[in-house]
């Protein structure tokens, strides 16, 4: 069964335009955390880019409240795009921590995390790009959201022995742990809403297919 009809085609372009604006702000994340210098300029793109992040949900939710036939569940549709979104904002506040915080430069830990949210993005990203042709890809889309769930729960691990090791290593400066414990908890709600996704996407692959 092909999810998207025509009439639907632009509404399918435009999840798969959030999912691929929400990769590009990853890869402005890993470019802070792996050359910390010209924060305001990185800050700068990542703000651009998440003004046309904006501009797409806002066409998304458009052709949602106005399509007659919707391709799957509005309430599923409406979901997807506010978890991407909220992807997004969370990705723009973690740079936005370290730079308001002057947090330093990260550290390995930050990296390895930064690392599993971004390649958790790429899995999303594809996955919406199977998306329209749902029984096909069925198989190829639930693996996608299995290896998605398998990054989440690596990050879980990542951020509690992250905040162990911040209580143990800087015992003498509180302000040290409440910066780098907000900039963890940041990467790690943007993991969530990407799980959050995943377990959208596995929904509608039962639901229709």
């Amino acid at each position: 069964m092909r999810l998207f009809g025509r009439k639907d085609e632009e509404l399918f372009m435009l999840f798969n335009e959030s999912a691929r604006v929400v990769v590009r702000g990853g890869a402005i994340l890993e470019e802070v955390v792996n050359n910390y210098a010209d924060l305001d300029i990185k800050m700068a793109k990542l703000t651009a880019l998440e003004h046309e992040g904006d501009r797409i949900i806002e066409d998304l939710v458009r052709h949602l409240n106005t399509s007659f036939i919707l391709p799957f569940d509005k309430e599923d549709a409406f979901q997807l795009s506010q978890k991407l979104s909220t992807t997004m904002d969370y990705i723009t506040g973690i740079i936005d921590r370290m730079i308001l915080y002057k947090a330093g430069e990260p550290d390995e830990r930050v990296k390895e995390m930064v690392r599993v949210l971004t390649e958790s993005l790429h899995l999303q990203q594809d996955a919406f790009g199977m998306l329209d042709k749902v029984e096909r890809n069925k198989k190829e889309i639930l693996s996608i959201c299995d290896e998605i769930s398998k990054l989440e729960r690596k990050q879980d691990s990542l951020y509690r022995t992250g905040v162990a090791s911040l209580f143990e290593n800087h015992e003498d400066d509180p302000i040290s742990i409440i910066k780098w414990r907000e900039v963890y908890e940041h990467i790690e709600m943007a993991q969530d809403y990407t799980q959050d996704v995943a377990e959208l996407l596995t929904n509608i692959c039962v639901k229709y297919s």
